[in-house]
């Protein structure tokens, strides 16, 4: 047993000296990124488009940062765990960290698909103040998040059919209830609603 932790004993002290600068670099790392992204006014160019909310209270600077953060991270931890030979466990963490990139791109793909769908509803509502136009902005962006949330779940290996499926049904379904009630609202008194839709798509396309 003290033969084993004789050995052990160099490759685990050096592990952790490599996740400990792991975890220094990755600070500073993220820091950069903050900065980059505070030159570039990210959160300014989401606020300009009324998406900086798409995420309720949190910050998309925040989110990304903190995937840039762990990432780097992440990186370290892998390379130190490649110094220790724990068997069995050595392999799993392994393969779990050959998994985070994958899982990381389906993360950023529901990012995308949060911003995207916001950015639809903000516009669609800019259109109208009808309360049918606000329900279509929203239920516009539900169907974008969900399809960047299908996506995602593809992107790390899961079966997305029945999903899928499920999505198509229900689109069905919206559209035809959308469309009924559009046209119920404009039929019935909502001429003016339809002429301010019309007026307000030419000056933002400027047709």
């Amino acid at each position: 047993m003290l033969t084993s932790i004789t050995e052990l004993l160099p490759g685990l002290i050096a592990a952790i000296l490599v996740f400990l600068l792991g975890w220094v670099i990755a600070i500073l790392i993220s820091r950069i990124f903050r900065r980059i992204l505070k030159a570039i006014k990210l959160e300014e160019t989401l606020k300009e488009h009324k998406v900086e909310d798409a995420l309720g209270t949190v910050k998309i600077s925040d989110v990304l940062t903190k995937i840039v953060k762990y990432y780097v991270l992440l990186i370290f931890l892998q390379a130190a765990v490649s110094l220790v030979w724990l068997g069995t466990i050595s392999s799993f963490l392994t393969m779990v960290l050959l998994y985070v990139p994958v899982l990381i791109a389906g993360i950023l793909v529901v990012l995308a698909s949060v911003i995207i769908g916001e950015y639809l509803k903000e516009m669609i509502i800019e259109l109208s103040k009808s309360p049918v136009v606000r329900l279509t902005g929203r239920v516009v962006k539900l169907l974008v998040v969900y399809i960047g949330v299908t996506m995602g779940l593809a992107t790390i290996g899961f079966n997305t059919t029945l999903i899928t499926g499920v999505f198509l049904t229900i689109l069905q379904g919206l559209v035809y209830g959308i469309a009924l009630a559009v046209g119920i609202a404009f039929g019935l008194g909502g001429q003016d609603d339809a002429r301010d839709m019309i007026k307000n798509s030419r000056k933002h396309f400027k047709v």
